[in-house]
Protein backbone atom coordinates (compact mmCIF):
# COMPACT_ATOMS: atom_id res chain seq x y z
CA UNK A 1 0.00 0.00 0.00
CA UNK A 2 1.71 3.51 -1.09
CA UNK A 3 1.69 6.35 1.12
CA UNK A 4 -0.99 8.15 -0.07
CA UNK A 5 -3.38 4.94 -0.09
CA UNK A 6 -2.49 4.78 3.76
CA UNK A 7 -3.19 8.44 4.11
CA UNK A 8 -6.05 8.02 2.75
CA UNK A 9 -7.30 5.06 5.25
CA UNK A 10 -6.21 6.51 8.59
CA UNK A 11 -8.01 10.05 7.33
CA UNK A 12 -11.55 7.91 7.06
CA UNK A 13 -10.94 6.09 10.08
CA UNK A 14 -9.77 9.84 12.06
CA UNK A 15 -13.61 10.96 10.33
CA UNK A 16 -15.12 8.10 11.73
CA UNK A 17 -13.95 9.20 15.37
CA UNK A 18 -14.53 12.24 15.05
CA UNK A 19 -18.21 11.74 14.00
CA UNK A 20 -18.61 8.97 16.55
CA UNK A 21 -17.52 12.01 19.34
CA UNK A 22 -20.25 14.46 17.84
CA UNK A 23 -22.81 11.79 17.58
CA UNK A 24 -22.37 10.62 21.59
CA UNK A 25 -22.09 14.29 22.47
CA UNK A 26 -25.68 15.23 20.69
CA UNK A 27 -26.84 11.79 22.16
CA UNK A 28 -25.99 12.41 25.65
CA UNK A 29 -27.78 15.47 25.15
CA UNK A 30 -31.27 14.11 24.16
CA UNK A 31 -30.96 11.48 26.55
CA UNK A 32 -31.25 14.40 29.61
CA UNK A 33 -34.45 14.81 28.19
CA UNK A 34 -35.96 10.61 27.28
CA UNK A 35 -34.39 8.40 29.59
CA UNK A 36 -32.91 5.11 27.09
CA UNK A 37 -32.05 1.85 28.60
CA UNK A 38 -28.73 0.69 28.63
CA UNK A 39 -29.18 -2.44 25.90
CA UNK A 40 -30.28 0.01 22.97
CA UNK A 41 -27.32 2.07 23.47
CA UNK A 42 -25.29 2.88 20.14
CA UNK A 43 -21.54 1.89 19.60
CA UNK A 44 -21.12 5.46 19.96
CA UNK A 45 -23.18 5.63 23.53
CA UNK A 46 -21.03 2.21 24.44
CA UNK A 47 -17.55 3.71 23.87
CA UNK A 48 -16.44 6.85 26.63
CA UNK A 49 -15.40 10.23 25.37
CA UNK A 50 -12.18 9.81 26.56
CA UNK A 51 -11.93 6.26 24.95
CA UNK A 52 -13.13 8.07 21.09
CA UNK A 53 -10.67 10.73 21.93
CA UNK A 54 -7.95 8.38 22.35
CA UNK A 55 -8.45 6.39 19.02
CA UNK A 56 -8.49 9.50 17.72
CA UNK A 57 -5.18 10.80 18.51
CA UNK A 58 -3.20 7.32 17.82
CA UNK A 59 -4.78 7.50 14.24
CA UNK A 60 -3.34 11.02 14.43
CA UNK A 61 -0.19 9.41 15.63
CA UNK A 62 0.11 7.00 12.76
CA UNK A 63 -0.51 9.38 10.19
CA UNK A 64 2.26 11.03 11.57
CA UNK A 65 4.41 8.03 11.32
CA UNK A 66 3.30 7.35 7.90
CA UNK A 67 4.30 10.74 6.52
CA UNK A 68 8.30 10.94 8.30
CA UNK A 69 8.92 6.91 8.20
CA UNK A 70 7.88 6.45 4.11
CA UNK A 71 10.94 5.27 3.29
CA UNK A 72 11.98 2.34 5.95
CA UNK A 73 11.91 -0.33 4.29
CA UNK A 74 9.52 -3.49 4.85
CA UNK A 75 5.82 -3.96 5.22
CA UNK A 76 3.81 -1.25 6.93
CA UNK A 77 2.73 -3.24 9.84
CA UNK A 78 6.14 -2.74 11.16
CA UNK A 79 5.60 0.54 12.03
CA UNK A 80 1.63 0.09 13.65
CA UNK A 81 1.60 1.49 16.77
CA UNK A 82 -2.02 -0.44 17.36
CA UNK A 83 -2.48 -3.72 19.06
CA UNK A 84 -2.66 -4.74 22.90
CA UNK A 85 -0.42 -2.55 25.20
CA UNK A 86 0.26 -5.39 27.12
CA UNK A 87 1.38 -7.30 24.18
CA UNK A 88 5.72 -7.36 23.92
CA UNK A 89 5.29 -7.30 20.20
CA UNK A 90 2.80 -4.42 20.56
CA UNK A 91 5.18 -2.97 22.85
CA UNK A 92 8.77 -3.55 21.17
CA UNK A 93 6.85 -2.44 17.48
CA UNK A 94 6.30 0.86 19.20
CA UNK A 95 9.38 1.04 21.08
CA UNK A 96 11.26 0.64 17.41
CA UNK A 97 9.12 3.78 15.84
CA UNK A 98 9.73 5.92 18.44
CA UNK A 99 13.73 4.84 18.26
CA UNK A 100 13.99 5.73 14.41
CA UNK A 101 11.87 8.66 14.71
CA UNK A 102 14.17 10.43 17.69
CA UNK A 103 16.80 10.43 14.88
CA UNK A 104 15.16 13.02 12.55
CA UNK A 105 11.58 13.72 14.64
CA UNK A 106 12.27 14.27 17.98
CA UNK A 107 9.60 16.47 18.68
CA UNK A 108 7.27 13.92 17.60
CA UNK A 109 9.17 10.69 19.16
CA UNK A 110 8.90 13.11 22.44
CA UNK A 111 5.09 13.10 22.31
CA UNK A 112 4.67 9.58 21.47
CA UNK A 113 6.81 8.15 24.61
CA UNK A 114 4.46 9.46 26.99
CA UNK A 115 1.58 9.03 25.05
CA UNK A 116 2.18 5.03 25.05
CA UNK A 117 3.98 5.43 27.95
CA UNK A 118 7.17 4.14 26.84
CA UNK A 119 10.75 3.25 28.32
CA UNK A 120 12.31 6.56 28.02
CA UNK A 121 16.02 5.83 29.02
CA UNK A 122 15.70 2.14 27.04
CA UNK A 123 14.84 4.32 23.79
CA UNK A 124 17.12 7.16 24.40
CA UNK A 125 19.86 4.46 25.10
CA UNK A 126 19.20 2.47 21.71
CA UNK A 127 19.11 5.77 19.58
CA UNK A 128 22.43 7.05 21.05
CA UNK A 129 24.14 3.71 20.62
CA UNK A 130 22.66 3.30 17.22
CA UNK A 131 24.17 6.18 15.85
CA UNK A 132 27.26 5.55 17.69
CA UNK A 133 27.61 2.34 15.51
CA UNK A 134 27.32 4.33 12.22
CA UNK A 135 29.50 7.01 13.20
CA UNK A 136 26.61 9.92 13.31
CA UNK A 137 28.42 12.25 15.41
CA UNK A 138 26.98 15.15 14.46
CA UNK A 139 23.30 13.63 14.46
CA UNK A 140 24.36 12.16 18.20
CA UNK A 141 25.46 15.94 19.14
CA UNK A 142 21.94 17.00 18.27
CA UNK A 143 20.11 13.92 19.91
CA UNK A 144 22.02 14.51 23.59
CA UNK A 145 21.07 18.33 22.80
CA UNK A 146 17.30 17.46 22.75
CA UNK A 147 17.48 15.03 25.63
CA UNK A 148 19.50 16.89 28.02
CA UNK A 149 17.51 18.36 30.85
CA UNK A 150 13.95 16.07 29.91
CA UNK A 151 15.47 12.82 32.36
CA UNK A 152 17.12 12.90 35.75
CA UNK A 153 21.06 12.75 35.50
CA UNK A 154 21.93 8.84 36.00
CA UNK A 155 19.35 8.27 32.78
CA UNK A 156 21.66 10.83 30.97
CA UNK A 157 24.81 9.16 32.18
CA UNK A 158 22.82 5.43 31.15
CA UNK A 159 22.31 6.98 27.47
CA UNK A 160 26.03 8.45 27.04
CA UNK A 161 27.48 4.95 28.63
CA UNK A 162 25.42 3.17 25.73
CA UNK A 163 27.09 4.89 23.00
CA UNK A 164 30.94 5.59 24.81
CA UNK A 165 30.37 1.81 25.03
CA UNK A 166 30.47 1.38 21.08
CA UNK A 167 32.84 3.75 20.34
CA UNK A 168 34.92 1.81 23.06
CA UNK A 169 34.35 -1.55 21.96
CA UNK A 170 33.24 -1.58 18.02
CA UNK A 171 35.16 1.20 17.14
CA UNK A 172 38.45 1.10 19.34
CA UNK A 173 38.10 4.73 19.71
CA UNK A 174 37.99 7.41 22.85
CA UNK A 175 35.05 9.34 23.13
CA UNK A 176 36.80 11.92 25.48
CA UNK A 177 33.60 14.52 24.93
CA UNK A 178 31.12 11.92 25.60
CA UNK A 179 33.19 11.03 28.38
CA UNK A 180 33.65 14.23 29.65
CA UNK A 181 29.67 14.95 30.09
CA UNK A 182 29.12 12.14 31.98
CA UNK A 183 27.53 13.35 35.29
CA UNK A 184 28.24 10.59 37.91
CA UNK A 185 31.99 10.24 38.69
CA UNK A 186 31.75 6.58 39.54
CA UNK A 187 30.64 6.55 35.83
CA UNK A 188 33.52 8.61 34.38
CA UNK A 189 35.53 6.04 35.90
CA UNK A 190 33.97 2.77 34.12
CA UNK A 191 34.10 4.79 31.26
CA UNK A 192 37.52 5.49 31.26
CA UNK A 193 38.48 1.88 31.77
CA UNK A 194 36.41 0.75 28.55
CA UNK A 195 38.50 3.29 26.91
CA UNK A 196 41.91 2.39 28.13
CA UNK A 197 42.30 5.85 30.17
CA UNK A 198 43.55 4.17 33.33
CA UNK A 199 45.40 6.93 34.27
CA UNK A 200 42.57 8.96 33.99
CA UNK A 201 40.21 6.54 35.73
CA UNK A 202 42.76 6.75 38.18
CA UNK A 203 42.77 10.34 38.58
CA UNK A 204 38.78 10.78 39.02
CA UNK A 205 38.26 8.04 41.67
CA UNK A 206 41.24 9.81 43.70
CA UNK A 207 39.74 12.96 43.44
CA UNK A 208 36.80 12.04 44.43
CA UNK A 209 37.81 10.05 47.40
CA UNK A 210 36.45 6.86 45.91
CA UNK A 211 38.33 3.87 47.83
CA UNK A 212 35.83 1.50 46.23
CA UNK A 213 36.67 3.03 42.54
CA UNK A 214 40.33 3.25 43.23
CA UNK A 215 40.07 -0.65 43.81
CA UNK A 216 38.39 -1.23 41.21
CA UNK A 217 41.05 0.78 38.39
CA UNK A 218 43.99 -0.74 40.32
CA UNK A 219 42.59 -4.53 39.86
CA UNK A 220 41.69 -3.09 35.70
CA UNK A 221 45.72 -2.09 35.83
CA UNK A 222 46.60 -5.35 37.35
CA UNK A 223 45.43 -7.01 34.74
CA UNK A 224 46.15 -4.32 32.14
CA UNK A 225 49.78 -4.88 32.97
CA UNK A 226 49.85 -1.20 33.76
CA UNK A 227 52.53 -0.76 36.73
CA UNK A 228 52.82 2.83 36.92
CA UNK A 229 49.05 3.49 37.56
CA UNK A 230 48.89 0.34 39.71
CA UNK A 231 51.71 1.62 41.91
CA UNK A 232 49.51 4.90 42.40
CA UNK A 233 46.47 3.45 43.24
CA UNK A 234 48.64 1.27 45.73
CA UNK A 235 50.05 4.37 47.79
CA UNK A 236 46.56 6.01 47.23
CA UNK A 237 44.43 3.29 48.91
CA UNK A 238 47.56 2.61 51.78
CA UNK A 239 46.43 6.89 52.69
CA UNK A 240 42.73 5.25 53.75
CA UNK A 241 43.07 1.08 54.52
Amino acid sequence: MSQEESLKHLGHAKTHFEEALSVRDRTIEATKLVSRTARNKSASEKLTREMIMKFSTRVSYQMDVVKALNSVDGPQWKTSLFGNPTDPETLRRRCMVVETLAEKHFDLAYRMLHEFDLPVVGIYAGVAASLAERKKGGQLTEFLKNIRGTIEDDEWDQVLGAAINVYANKHKERPDRLIDMLISNHRKVLACVVCGRLKSAFQIASRSGSVADVQYVAHQALHANALPVLDMCKQWLAQYM
